[in-house]
């Protein structure tokens, strides 16, 4: 999942960003293939802040301490909201099923959007 960050938002989150990859990393040294790649240790890192709505208000608050706007917090997080409802429901189309080679026992509904560009 590919999305565009505005600088000041990753900024902020960068800072605790590292703080979770040497926490992660201290805790199992297995988990250093997934650290390696920086796409896929960011998208752990802001699903793992969705997941616990705690951590995600937190995060929110201190981000619009910092100066963000609501509405580019909102924007930004939406998507991973949005993945966090496709994993815990197993609601996948067949092209991200095909795309993050997801596990047929994880699927438990398929769903099918078409888009015309």
């Amino acid at each position: 999942m590919e999305i565009i960050l505005n600088c000041d938002l990753e900024y902020e989150l960068k800072k605790d960003f590292k703080k979770f990859k040497s926490m992660m990393l201290d805790l199992d040294e297995k988990n250093i293939d997934i650290f390696e790649d920086e796409d896929k240790a960011w998208n752990l890192y802001i699903l793992s802040i969705v997941w616990d709505n705690d951590a995600m208000v937190k995060c929110i608050k201190k981000l619009l301490y910092n100066g963000i706007s609501k509405k580019l917090i909102n924007d930004y997080f939406k998507n991973f909201i949005k993945m966090k409802y496709k994993i815990q429901n197993g609601i996948w189309s067949w092209n991200e099923i095909d795309e993050y080679d997801i596990d047929f026992n994880d699927v438990k509904k398929t769903s099918i959007g078409m888009a015309f560009f």
